[in-house]
Order: structure tokens, then C-alpha cells, then sequence
């Protein structure tokens, strides 16, 4: 049988795999229109944007993406867009979830767009930790993609069974997202051969977990200024832990925004940033809100610094 352009072009596709995985894991937004519909030409002006800096591991549907309030067919037609708009320069890995039954049906959907893997999205509803453990262990094996774990509750993800699970062959990586080094450690120390271990809490603690051992981390300011986070990593990685340190303190500021009155703008900081930056940003979906007026000269000001240290990169 004859081979095609588009066998070609999946062949050629990125793998998920854990080296991949010793990278910046840019957490994508979902850029709006005004009436809230997803704007897929925006989608790919970002995507075009990140791959012409050299980011080369995209994940939309996250928590940044705002997945928890997307419905199924607004997941399938964003992961998709994101998809044809990366083609062969990037990993796309988008999350799937919260709720076991949610992310069976968002893995099966992203599995027929031909992703190279997802990432289970952190649980938030009634459950036990031996409950969880069966869970995802059911997830990763049905859906039978590379897959990233998320882990953002000790309780419910205790670190003998996320060692347990970080065996399967399914599982790549974690995104640890817990603001416990000493717990990181037990992990790394069980699993660390295993599975890539990430920061999944951004520039902020990203250069403390690499000291600790973490080989990468997520990102969701690389939406708008990619230099500075792929620059930081490779910075850390040459062992230059000044310059990338500098570079982080430069970020703090931005994350600590984000943080504030119970991360209210959370998402809706980087909409912000990005149309500052002259990307794709638009408003966000409900439950969550747009920056207020009152608020927004903060996000420009903090994004002058940051576009002018871009420059400099």
C-alpha cells in the first residue's frame, strides 16, 4: 500500500517519552472570541509563535486551558487545532479529565486526534487514596497512551502508590505540583529512574526542585515570553544556576500576581499578557473571571519588564 503525506507527517510527529520530558511544558491557554467561542485561528498564531521560539513541548487543555469547564466537543476541537497547528515541531499533550469517567472519555477522544500522549488531570471530587491509585492505574492502562501523572494531593496520592504507578509502562513523567521538597525526594528516590520528575509549580520553586533533582519544568508564562523559560532551563542545565536563577526572580512577580486573593486570576493573567504581547488571549470562561479594569495597567507594567529582558535573550 502506497504511503501517504499524512502517514508521513505522523510518522515524522514528536514522541512522548521521558526524555522529552527535560523541557519547559508550556500549560497553553484557550484564546477566546469575544462571545467565548474558542478562537482557532488564535490557537494557531500561539502555537506558530511558541514553535518559532524552540518550544517544542505544548500541553492545552490543562488547568491554564481551562479544561475543567470545557465540554467534550470544545476539548476534541482544541486539541485538534493544536494538533494541525503544530504538526511535526511539537509535542502535543493535552490533559484529560478531572473524574475517571471524563478522562476515559477525553482520552479516547484524544487518542483518535493521534496525540503522542496526555496528562491526567488532578482528581477534585470524592476519593481515597487506594481508590485513586485503581483509578488511574485503569486510566493509563485503557487509554494506552505515554502519560503524565499529576500530583497535587499527598493525601489522596501518598508517595508508596505514586512509585507504584510511576511502573507502568504507560507513565513517562510527574508533574509534581506539591509545595513539599521532602516528599519530592521520597518520590524521586523511589521512581526518579522511572519517570521524569517535573516541577509542575512554574518559574516560581522551578530552580529549588531542579536542585533537587527535577529535569524540567511546567510553564505558563513560556505562553508569552518562551525565551525566558527555555532560556532559564538551559541556563540551569549548562550550570549557570546565577543566570537562571536571575532570570526566574524576574518571573516572580508575575506568578505572584496570579497567586493573589485565592488565584482569582490564575487563567486570566496570561489572556491578558498574551494580547499585551500581541498574541491570541481574549476572556475567560466562567468559573473563573477576567481581569478587572482596575487591574490590568499591574499585568502591562510587570509585561514591559519582561518583553525588554526578552529582547536582551
Amino acid at each position: 500500500m502506497a504511503t501517504t503525506l499524512s502517514d508521513v507527517q505522523t510518522e515524522n510527529r514528536k514522541t512522548l517519552d521521558a526524555k522529552i520530558c527535560h523541557n519547559v511544558l508550556v500549560v497553553a491557554t484557550t484564546p477566546r472570541q469575544e462571545n467565548l467561542q474558542v478562537d482557532l485561528e488564535g490557537i494557531k498564531k500561539n502555537v506558530t509563535f511558541l514553535t518559532s521560539h524552540g518550544v517544542d513541548f505544548i500541553m492545552p487543555q490543562c488547568g491554564t486551558g481551562l479544561v475543567y469547564d470545557s465540554t467534550l466537543e470544545e476539548f476534541e476541537t482544541v486539541v485538534g487545532a493544536f494538533m494541525d497547528a503544530a504538526g511535526n515541531d511539537a509535542v502535543v499533550v493535552p490533559g484529560i479529565g478531572p473524574g475517571y469517567g471524563r478522562a476515559l472519555e477525553m482520552g479516547h477522544i484524544a487518542r483518535s486526534l493521534g496525540v503522542p500522549g496526555v496528562m491526567i488531570m488532578p482528581i477534585v471530587g470524592p476519593a481515597s487514596d487506594r481508590g485513586v491509585y485503581n483509578g488511574l492505574k485503569s486510566i493509563c492502562e485503557t487509554i494506552d497512551l505515554p502519560t503524565v501523572l499529576y500530583q497535587r494531593r499527598l493525601d489522596i496520592m501518598p508517595v508508596n502508590f505514586v512509585a507504584d504507578l510511576c511502573e507502568l509502562d504507560e507513565v513517562v513523567s510527574l508533574k509534581y505540583a506539591v509545595d513539599d521538597i521532602d516528599t519530592f525526594d521520597q518520590i524521586l528516590e523511589k521512581a526518579g529512574d522511572k519517570a521524569a520528575m517535573i516541577c509542575g509549580m512554574a518559574e516560581d520553586p522551578c530552580v529549588e526542585y531542579m536542585n533537587h533533582g527535577a529535569v524540567g519544568f511546567s510553564s505558563g508564562m513560556a505562553n508569552f515570553i518562551p525565551q525566558m523559560s527555555l532560556t532559564l532551563l538551559s541556563e540551569y542545565q549548562a550550570g549557570n544556576k546565577d543566570e537562571a536563577q536571575r532570570l526566574r526572580d524576574l518571573m516572580v512577580p508575575f506568578e505572584e500576581f496570579r497567586a493573589e486573593d485565592g488565584a482569582r486570576y490564575s487563567g486570566s493573567a496570561l489572556h491578558t499578557a498574551m494580547e499585551y504581547a500581541g498574541l491570541a488571549g481574549g476572556p475567560v470562561i466562567p468559573f473563573v473571571e477576567d481581569v478587572a479594569e482596575a487591574d490590568v495597567p499591574r499585568v502591562h507594567e510587570m509585561m514591559d519588564v519582561l518583553l525588554t529582558e526578552t529582547k536582551q535573550l
